[in-house]
């Protein structure tokens, strides 16, 4: 059996479960739990879970209504972001990877330093956005350190921060509207700052400069109708973020991937063996390690 990396087993439970404390979220998976159920007939068939990113929009959809004003707008992403942190988890089972929320209690200190955007003495991150944190081969927690201590793991993942992979995974419903945002935000992450303008990336101690690998990507619904075509500005703006640009609807060429694909353009180095392997020996237990997952 596969051994799996305890630390980011623990990170995996404790975002899911706080998941299914978010209102927006827990309302609508009634719904959304039915709908999933109606595409991945065979939950053991890694094949038909990971082919679940091709359907997202539906899912999400089935609980979407007309006539939404700014409050449900917001909901509305938090509930899609939601969405795609439970789907990336759940595929992302047994390896060395893990998607959190952008919750401090989550987000590792070292993680946060490394992706703080300095513009002068100002200091920012990007926008709320999933983080995906991508532990070394062989990574272990040492017996005495309890990973339930944030203090502690922060110092654990900070001695060996430089074999870390790192991404941010921007989520918006909407995609003809939110298309730039990503777009800058990799351009700074990409030049890694400007010392002409008094930008950096990092913090004296932590910087994405020093990791093993970081990516930024994006993933929208999208609640837009479109056009969706190769030649329109909002797809032109994300089409060359280093981390790719997904939406939960099957491949388009030249506008958009199914988020299905992410994890074969960002996730290699979470994986001793190929994903469909790992992934089918850890689906057997969902009704038991893995059962936070409600399905």
């Amino acid at each position: 059996m596969y051994l799996m990396n305890t630390l980011a087993e623990y990170m995996r439970r404790s975002c899911i479960e706080d998941v299914f404390r978010l209102g927006s979220f827990k309302l609508a998976w009634g719904i959304w739990h039915d709908n999933i159920r109606s595409f991945v007939r065979d939950f053991e068939d890694p094949g038909q879970v990971i082919n679940l990113g091709d359907h997202l929009k539906e899912v999400f959809y089935s609980t979407t209504k007309s006539g939404r004003g700014q409050g449900t707008l917001s909901s509305a992403g938090s509930a899609w972001e939601c969405l795609v942190c439970w789907y990336m988890n759940l595929c992302l089972i047994g390896s060395n990877a893990v998607i959190l929320r952008p919750l401090k209690r989550f987000i590792p200190d070292p993680v946060s330093q490394a992706i703080t955007v300095n513009y002068g003495s100002f200091k920012s991150n990007s926008e709320s956005d999933l983080i995906a944190l991508i532990f070394p081969s062989e990574f272990e927690v040492p017996e005495d350190v309890d990973i339930g201590d944030k203090t502690s793991v922060d110092d654990l993942i900070g001695m060996q921060f430089s074999e870390f992979g790192v991404g941010i995974i921007q989520c918006k419903t909407n995609w003809n509207d939110s298309s730039q945002i990503p777009m800058l935000w990799d351009m700074v992450y990409s030049s890694k700052g400007s010392k002409e303008r008094g930008i950096s990336v990092g913090t004296s101690l932590y910087s994405i400069n020093d990791i093993a690998q970081f990516f930024y990507a994006f993933v929208t619904v999208p609640t837009t109708q479109g056009p969706h075509k190769p030649e329109s500005t909002h797809v032109l703006r994300v089409r060359s973020i280093s981390g790719g640009n997904y939406w939960g609807l099957p491949d388009k060429q030249s506008v958009a991937n199914s988020l299905k694909e992410i994890f074969r353009r960002n996730f290699v180095t979470a994986y001793e063996r190929p994903q469909r392997e790992i992934l089918r020996m850890n689906l057997e237990r969902l009704e038991t390690d893995y059962s936070y997952f409600s399905i």
